[in-house]
């Protein structure tokens, strides 16, 4: 019945956007809508941050967290995807080269924004925690908007479904990724002395820092929140530095250690090492991956 509770009215969101078309919605305005609203919940974010007794040890426990769901999330996804590659015919980059500048500065300079707006939450919620209240509930009230949101951008994508789940290499990619990523937040639950559902929610994001803070912030621990916000952005950094060089070893390791966004922000540079046949795949994995974390993160977060 939990599990209900959380995850009805998030999906109930989610697919209301992607199956209800309503004019007033148009691409630009939803674009424009999330953009706007990701920052506001992520400044909320902040605050209850900043509204926390003991803060600073609990960051530095979020920071170490993030640490360690990072380096095994490393080591166990990328031999799962090297492996995969190997053994289904994963393509090869044919030249190292830099890849295209104005998608790696975009991509840092949103990184840099949105850490901008949590610490702007936490400094006010340090000096203003003694009237703040109902922040908690503004969030997850936010959050349905954010995922409704989120349903109309993928259908207004144009993305059909049946077409990117037939994808073979696209469906491989996601299926190895999703696995050793769940299968590296086990283990780290067991590292760390976490709940296994915990374990498994933090590392749901799949590099989408943006929404995956959001979503376990929302269902009630800012905590862990932080530690998957600082997760899934230093996965994304990393994924942008580190493309022209997975992309030698083959297209698994590439499109799968970007994660979700292998379909928005690293398909340029995917696309730059890979040549245009990487589209479809990227486009198929990112968005099966995409697709999953407002439904994989409450999920986890309901049980135990």
């Amino acid at each position: 019945m939990t599990i209900l509770i959380t995850l009805g009215p998030l999906l109930v969101a989610l697919f209301f956007g992607y199956w209800v078309n309503i004019n007033v919605f148009t691409p630009t305005r939803v674009a424009k809508g999330l953009e706007q609203l990701v920052f506001v919940i992520l400044g909320l974010i902040g605050l209850s941050l900043g509204a926390l007794d003991d803060l600073t040890s609990k960051l530095l426990l979020a920071g170490y967290q993030a640490l360690v769901f990072f380096v095994l999330i490393s080591v166990i996804s990328l031999t799962g995807l090297y492996l995969s590659g190997l053994r289904f015919g994963g393509t090869h980059a044919d030249s190292l080269g830099k890849g295209p500048i104005d998608s790696k500065s975009h991509a840092l300079i949103d990184a840099v924004k949105t850490i901008g707006w949590v610490i702007g939450g936490v400094v006010i919620g340090i000096f203003t925690k003694d009237w703040l209240f109902g922040i908690d509930e503004l969030v997850t009230g936010l959050l349905y908007v954010l995922l409704f949101l989120i349903g109309c951008q993928l259908r207004q994508s144009n993305y059909h479904l049946r077409k990117l789940f037939l994808n073979a290499q696209g469906l491989i990619i996601a299926l190895v990724t999703i696995f050793t990523t769940l299968l590296a937040g086990w283990i780290g639950s067991l590292v760390l002395g976490l709940s296994w559902n915990h374990g498994l929610a933090v590392v749901s994001g799949f590099g989408w820092y943006s929404l995956s803070g959001i979503l376990i912030t929302g269902l009630g621990d800012p905590v862990l929140g932080t530690t998957a916000f600082l997760l899934d952005l230093s996965r994304e950094i990393l994924a942008l530095m580190l493309i022209p060089f997975l992309s030698r070893l083959n297209s698994h390791v590439s499109v799968g250690y970007c994660g979700a966004t292998a379909m928005d922000f690293t398909l340029p540079i995917l696309g730059k090492f890979h040549g245009a046949q990487i589209v479809p795949v990227c486009i198929a994995s990112g968005f099966i991956m995409s697709i999953l974390v407002p439904i994989l993160i409450p999920l986890f977060m309901g049980m135990g």
